[in-house]
């Protein structure tokens, strides 16, 4: 490397996690998959790059567009990315850009750190380039050497022939890679609950199949723009179409209203789970996803989620089960759907009954389906069926800057 000017970054480190201690055969899939999945994102956000490279324990972006890294953070399965210079790994060449980087980041009043680490055969340890570089960086900077506190660390990352020096360390959104864990059918309500459950099995690497009740008057055409709305971010989170599946329930809120007004929602529930059954096992999907939360609301005490579940014939997955409202609205602002599901005002269904049972027992469930020709009404509900194709909308990109800590 020659006396030049320092230019831009020229890659971006990719880190992954659980992912790294898997079997051979699962962990080279889940990386294919993962550079499948950032290839998608970084063209749906328009960076471009050269090329994405896989080594061990490592992917690596090649682009100068540093926005590359923000973009690739928001991938699932990223645990955390970093734009980097690249150099040799010849130690002459690695002091020469350290110096480079930091002299426009460090002065007499300010300090350092370095943070290496080293991978293959080398004539030198981590400790000789840490002393050497050092070195170096002081002399020119007269800067400070500060391991505990500093304010500006310099990382260098030395993989067998190429050494990576970054500053910057990006938290990535985690998981697993989207498309690794198969299909699940999402029943997305427009609210606020539905898209965080579909996100969060989003990340552990599910592809969703999203599914949109809709009741027709008795919700309004609020409640359908929120939930396709949110599909549209969620799609954004995916980097691709998502196809949603809309099924006309006005007959069976209906119908369930003039069985058991108290039990209208249980009955409500229990038509939406068999129908998602059906796709789910139509589609390929190895189960349903809500965005249940244990009594927050009547339909979702113990007892009637008891009675609601016997109906699905796929496993049910309940991510925000343990959560209460402000975990779950914390993680929608996180993820950029929490003014999507709250624009327009509160919206509520006018089949609701005034005192729903809280403590229903399968057996009164069972009664007032009995009232209800169930298999005329599946078959009807099963006809309204329609497939839409929800693209990941563009002006929704700034979902993936929404991206915030959360536990």
């Amino acid at each position: 490397m020659n006396d030049r000017d320092l230019k831009s970054m020229d890659s971006v480190l990719v880190r992954y996690g659980e992912i790294g201690i898997k079997s051979d055969e699962v962990r080279r899939r889940c990386e294919q998959t993962l550079v499948k999945n950032l290839k998608t994102m970084l063209e749906f956000a328009e960076i471009s790059f050269e090329t994405i490279k896989r080594d061990f324990g490592r992917i690596f972006i090649i682009t100068n567009d540093a926005k590359a890294a923000n973009i690739a953070a928001k991938v699932f399965g990223v645990v955390s990315t970093s734009p980097a210079y690249t150099t040799s790994a010849d130690l002459g060449d690695i002091e020469l850009l350290a110096v480079k980087i930091l002299v426009p980041l460090v002065s007499r009043e300010s300090s350092f750190a370095l943070r290496v680490r080293r991978m293959g055969g080398h004539e030198y340890s981590s400790r000789d380039v840490g002393v050497i570089v050092g070195n170096a960086i002081a002399d020119t900077t007269k800067a400070s050497v500060n391991l505990t506190n500093p304010n500006v660390e310099l990382f260098i990352e030395i993989r067998d022939q190429k050494s990576y020096l970054y500053t910057e360390v990006i938290r990535g959104v985690g998981g697993m890679p989207l498309g690794t864990q198969g299909k699940i059918v999402a029943l997305i309500s427009g609210g606020i609950d539905s898209p965080v459950a579909s996100w969060m099995m989003m990340k552990r690497g599910c592809e969703i199949i999203p599914l949109f009740y809709d009741c027709g008057s008795y919700m309004g055409d609020t409640a359908r723009k929120r939930a396709v709305d949110c599909i549209k971010a969620l799609a954004v989170w995916a980097g691709r179409p998502l196809h949603m599946v809309r099924i006309t329930h006005e007959k069976t809120l209906h119908k369930a209203t003039q069985s058991n007004r108290r039990l209208t929602c249980l009955l409500c529930k229990r038509m939406m789970y068999r129908s998602a059954t059906e796709l789910a096992r139509e589609g390929g999907a190895h189960g349903i996803v809500t965005g249940e939360s244990i009594g927050q609301v009547a339909s979702q005490t113990t007892p009637n989620l008891l009675a609601i579940n016997d109906a699905a014939g796929v496993p049910v997955f309940r991510p925000l089960v343990g959560m209460d409202k402000t975990d779950i609205m914390r993680i929608a602002r996180s993820i950029g759907t929490y003014k999507l599901s709250t624009a327009g005002g509160q919206t509520s269904c006018k089949a609701a009954p005034k005192h729903p049972s809280t403590n229903a027992d399968l057996t009164s469930v069972l009664t007032a389906e009995s009232r209800i020709d169930i298999d005329e009404l599946s078959r009807d509900v099963i006809d309204t069926v329609k497939w839409e194709r929800i693209d990941p909308d563009k002006n929704y990109r700034w979902v993936l800057e929404c991206f915030g800590e959360f536990k």
